[in-house]
Formats: C-alpha cells, sequence, structure tokens
C-alpha cells in the first residue's frame, strides 16, 4: 500500500513540476483555419466557392423577388489557377463561357423569366461538374429552384 502512495505522490510531483504555464494562453477558442480542399486551395477552387455562395444567395432573393447582381470578380473563371493542371481541358473554355454567358442572360433577366435564368446559371455549373469535377454535384443541385 505504502509502495502505491509513493508512486502517486511521484507521479502528481512529476505532472506539477512539468507543467509549464505560458502566460500568453487564452480561454478563447480561434477559427479553424484548416482547408476544406484535401488538395490545398487553388484561385479556381475559391472563386468557385464564391459562386456557389453567390447562387446560394441569388436563390434566396429570388423567394423575395429581388435579383443579385454577381461579382465581376467571377469573370475569372478563365484565368484563375486550378488545383490540378489537367483541369482546364479544351472543354473546359466551353463550360467557363456558357456560364459567363447564363450570369449575363440572368443580369438582363425580367421579373419573368428571372427563375429560369438563374437555374440556367445552375445548370450550367452542373455540366462542367458532371464532367469535370463531380464532387460538388450533390450540394449543386440543391440550388435549383423548382419550376412553378
Amino acid at each position: 500500500m505504502n509502495k502505491i502512495i509513493a508512486i502517486i505522490v511521484v507521479g502528481v510531483f512529476i505532472s506539477i513540476t512539468s507543467y509549464n504555464y505560458n502566460p500568453d494562453w487564452s480561454n478563447t477558442a480561434s477559427a479553424d483555419t484548416t482547408d476544406i480542399n484535401p488538395n490545398k486551395s487553388s484561385e479556381l477552387s475559391l472563386l468557385m466557392r464564391k459562386m456557389y455562395d453567390h447562387a446560394a444567395e441569388a436563390r434566396q432573393a429570388l423567394a423575395s423577388n429581388k435579383k443579385v447582381s454577381y461579382p465581376k470578380s467571377f469573370l475569372a473563371i478563365n484565368t484563375a489557377t486550378p488545383t490540378d493542371d489537367h483541369t482546364k481541358n479544351e472543354y473546359y473554355t466551353t463550360f467557363a463561357d456558357l456560364y459567363l454567358q447564363a450570369l449575363e442572360n440572368y443580369e438582363s433577366s425580367s421579373d419573368v423569366n428571372r427563375v429560369k435564368s438563374y437555374n440556367n446559371i445552375v445548370n450550367a455549373c452542373l455540366a462542367c461538374h458532371s464532367s469535370h469535377c463531380p464532387g460538388p454535384v450533390p450540394k449543386i443541385k440543391k440550388l435549383l429552384i423548382a419550376d412553378k
């Protein structure tokens, strides 16, 4: 019994003496800055996340019969550096141009055809992602608005 108590006392003593308090420590949690892309985020993947966020915002605005203009930074879709160099093949530019045209059509759409124009943007994303990078397809499909 004395041996067990001696081992516990020595263990507690070692734990206490090896603890180094740092006065710079705080009790606040820091933001998780972990990159969600296992291959690291490229210019193109970051741009596409902004495009997704914009589409989600536009979808919500359409519920109130409002239109959200797209950021002009989306025009960089053809020049943004991809994660994988093989992403930009001969079809990529066609899909990117289709997306940009869908954005222009949405911008000039009337109240009558705005939902259709919005869905054309989402369908342009789906067309490209169905052949290039299918991972986000289920998430993108949720952006579509059902026809009334």
